[in-house]
């Protein structure tokens, strides 16, 4: 949802009988109304809106009294998603303005990182599952950008499960937003290289922490402890990482947190040299390296965190169904809710939410929904990007 003065924006499928339309998508001309500004009197005419636009704008003050006003649960249902959209775009833009910056010897915008990062947290806060949705729409072509937006939004995530204040959210948003901001003086025919790195590749690949730590140094205004996680997210508590090889001791609990969340965000996503990997085979990989390389505690309040079956991934059901996970289940975070996309033949189906909590919904077998097993991003030729852009995440939010 956007408001403009009085009207507030929705998509066509969120209209109402009663509701007034004061603008559309499309040039008035171009419709086959008769009148600019109208009532909606029946669903025929929610279907003739429909058959020709996206979005429309209503009036609220319009509004005929037999339907009544719109509640305020409903317009903020309306708004999670379109808010948590609006912060992710305007924070992904600042960071590509960020990155040209810095690869173009610009002085970094202090203000403007540490006000992005606050509408990361209040986002957060509000909705964190819209915000984990959101992280998984990822292109490989924008890598690295997106790395360091959904780096900094994940450790908000943990840092919030680890109940920090806001001001320590705040702080460790910070951290994970310019972790990697060394990679702008990274050689791009390394950064983006599709096969091996050579060994003297690689160590100018392992030289952005250095120049990561130079360039928020001379940033004035920047936390201190941004210097630390982009100098330091390679580090291992072992003392095997790198620049310095330093062991737990001197490992802040922010580091810990970028260089879990780094690796978590590194693993499941497609880069130029690697197909991304399934979350359960990320997690098993963080498992496997606590205490080794990263803290085994806060590996543990990670998984926890975004649980074994995150919002945005792929699942197939017991039945063969296909769908998308859109909201967690604190209360049993094995049975989330999900955005229904194929059917038991994989074929597109009527984009339904199921709760699978709600034990009273079967599926075509009278069986109960389970998820079966998580999917990787693309199977059975579906884009998750494509899924969001037709506007059905919206329309799941509003109706789950």
């Amino acid at each position: 949802m956007r408001e403009s003065g009085k009207t507030i924006r929705i998509h066509v499928y969120q209209l109402e009988i009663g509701m007034f339309v004061s603008e559309l998508d499309i040039p008035w001309e171009e419709s086959p109304f008769m009148l600019q500004g109208f009532d909606i009197k029946s669903n025929a005419d929610i279907k003739a809106v429909q058959n020709v636009c996206d979005y429309v704008f209503i009036d609220p003050s319009r509004q005929k009294e037999t339907h009544g006003a719109l509640s305020a649960e409903l317009k903020e249902k309306m708004g999670i998603f379109a808010d948590a959209n609006d912060t992710y775009r305007q924070t992904s833009d600042l960071v590509k303005t960020v990155m040209d910056d810095i690869r173009f010897g610009n002085q970094l915008n202090v203000e403007a990182v540490k006000k992005s990062v606050e509408a990361c947290v209040d986002r957060v806060l509000k909705n964190s599952d819209a915000m984990m949705l959101l992280t998984q729409l990822k292109n490989k072509d924008e890598y690295t950008s997106q790395h360091s937006l959904n780096v900094c939004l994940m450790s908000i995530m943990l840092g919030r499960h680890l109940n920090y204040s806001i001001d320590d959210l705040n702080k460790l948003g910070v951290c994970g937003l310019m972790h990697d901001m060394g990679k702008m003086k990274v050689p791009l025919d390394i950064l983006n290289k599709e096969g091996k790195l050579s060994p003297e590749e690689l160590e100018i690949m392992r030289s952005h922490t250095t120049h990561g730590r130079n360039i928020l140094m001379s940033a004035r205004g920047i936390y201190p402890g941004a210097v630390d996680a982009a100098y330091a997210h390679h580090e291992r508590l072992d003392g095997q990482g790198y620049p310095r090889g330093v062991t737990e001791a001197v490992l802040s609990p922010f580091v810990r947190i970028v260089a879990i969340v780094d690796t978590y965000d590194a693993i499941t996503s497609d880069r130029v040299y690697s197909k991304g990997r399934l979350h359960l085979e990320a997690i098993n990989i963080l498992m496997k390296c606590r205490d080794s390389h990263f803290d085994a505690g806060l590996v543990l309040k990670f998984i926890d965190c975004i649980g074994i079956y995150p919002v945005g991934n792929l699942v197939e059901l017991k039945s063969g169904e296909v769908g998308v996970i859109i909201k967690s289940n604190a209360a049993n975070k094995t049975k989330p809710k999900v955005l229904m996309l194929l059917n038991a033949d994989k074929q597109p189906c009527e984009e339904t939410v199921i709760d699978l909590e709600d034990d009273s919904i079967h599926n075509s077998n009278q069986e109960p929904y389970r998820i079966s097993r998580v999917l990787r991003a693309g199977d059975f030729g579906l884009n998750l990007n494509e899924i969001y852009e037709r506007g059905s995440f919206d329309k799941a939010w509003l109706v789950s």
